[in-house]
């Protein structure tokens, strides 16, 4: 706010300026025709000129002049033509000095205006106008600063309450959400054990399915806590950042995984091109293992389930100029590039009607994560269909 309202006023006091310049310089271009006129008009000779002008006396014996005229200016007005009358101008000592021709009688009188008064009196209004301009700028701004300040803050303390609102009910209902979790787990194992002794049947394959997906549910509600928790704290802990290898940390995500992309049909692939293969200590980076770890195993889930049966997620880390970058390569149902930004705040959801993913709260810690060590995330569509994210942190320098 204080950028603004400083850079408004700068404008305003140039347009200011301009403005005071040209009008000064028409009322004294003004000022000066009339005053060349009245003296050429009124003259009778050169001792008595008004002080800011000098006269020059022609005549058919020859001319005088005002002692204290340019030599250089008394000899180009000595040279006036007999033709010339009214307004005119002369060039001497590498400036134009306006005139005033008057005839008559047969003499010919020549007022020309001190134009170093002029100038001195112009530069004069200049530096004090740019002075106050200046003064006003800087007041515009403090004012703004402040005032900005002043505005904002209750803004900072609401969205300080939310987030600790937030990480305070995250926290609260970790613990019942995991209790839930395990009965669900424990009920699922005694149905599962029922239907087992009671030699199944439809009744009791429904009952068992039912209870699956309360298991389902019930974590997938402890993974959003968890998400919201994560969120509200990742950008209010300082954690001790170390070396890390984000190729190798990719290839563990990978393994990881791999259980979880067969089950749903998908073969997760670790295509790392890194320097050495494997990762080989070349894809090195300053930053905190788990919240990258948590940011490459969020791409990856995210990319094997919107991925069909059948098909392949590719992952590969590699060393881009000065960035290691890892890409996560889905051939899914693709997402639109120009959604990104929307996508990465918190719950936006791609329009679930067009067919395209729909992203919650795993963008936003993804691209969370990745600005606070200094990166960023790209998406792209990948040829032939599906989506390609990638991350891009800086490498770590040399110790």
């Amino acid at each position: 706010m204080a950028l603004r309202v400083g850079a408004t006023t700068a404008l305003v006091v140039l347009l200011a300026i301009i403005g005071t310049a040209v009008l000064f310089d028409r009322q004294q271009l003004a000022e000066i025709r009339g005053r060349t006129e009245t003296t050429a008009r009124t003259a009778d000779d050169v001792v008595d000129a008004p002080p800011g002008t000098w006269l020059v006396k022609l005549t058919e014996s020859g001319h005088e002049a005002t002692r204290s005229m340019p030599a250089d200016l008394a000899a180009s007005a000595v040279g006036v033509g007999p033709d010339v009358t009214g307004q005119t101008s002369f060039t001497a000592d590498g400036r134009s000095w306006p005139a005033w021709v008057d005839q008559r009688d047969g003499v010919t009188y020549v007022a020309v205006y001190d134009i170093r008064l002029h100038t001195g009196e112009e530069q004069r209004l200049l530096v004090s106008t740019i002075a106050a301009g200046v003064m006003g700028v800087l007041l515009a701004a403090l004012t703004g600063l402040l005032a900005g300040r002043r505005a904002v803050r209750p803004l900072g303390e609401a969205m300080e309450l939310q987030r600790q609102f937030v990480a305070d009910a995250s926290h609260e209902l970790r613990t019942p959400l995991a209790v839930i979790s395990t009965r669900a787990q424990l009920l699922r194992r005694h149905v599962a054990a029922d239907a087992a002794a009671g030699g199944g049947g439809a009744a009791s394959a429904r009952r068992l399915a039912e209870v699956d997906q309360l298991v389902h549910d019930t974590q997938a509600m402890a993974d959003v806590v968890s998400d919201l928790l994560l969120s509200a704290q990742l950008e209010h802990v300082d954690e001790v950042a170390e070396r890390v290898d984000l190729g190798a940390l990719a290839s563990e995500v990978v393994r990881s995984l791999m259980p979880y992309a067969a089950e749903r049909g998908v073969t997760l692939v670790d295509e790392d091109a890194g320097v050495g293969g494997g990762g080989g200590g070349a894809c090195v980076v300053d930053g905190v293992a788990p919240s990258l770890r948590r940011s490459v195993l969020a791409l990856v889930d995210n990319a094997i389930s919107h991925s069909d049966k059948g098909s392949e997620v590719e992952v590969r880390s590699s060393m881009a100029g000065s960035e290691v970058r890892v890409d996560v390569v889905d051939h899914g149902h693709g997402v639109d590039v120009e959604d990104v930004e929307r996508l990465s705040r918190r719950f936006s959801r791609g329009d679930g009607a067009s067919g395209v993913r729909r992203v919650g709260l795993g963008l936003a810690l993804v691209t969370q994560i990745v600005r606070s060590h200094g990166g960023r995330l790209e998406v792209a569509a990948t040829p032939g269909g599906g989506a390609t994210f990638s991350l891009l942190i800086p490498a770590a320098g040399d110790d």
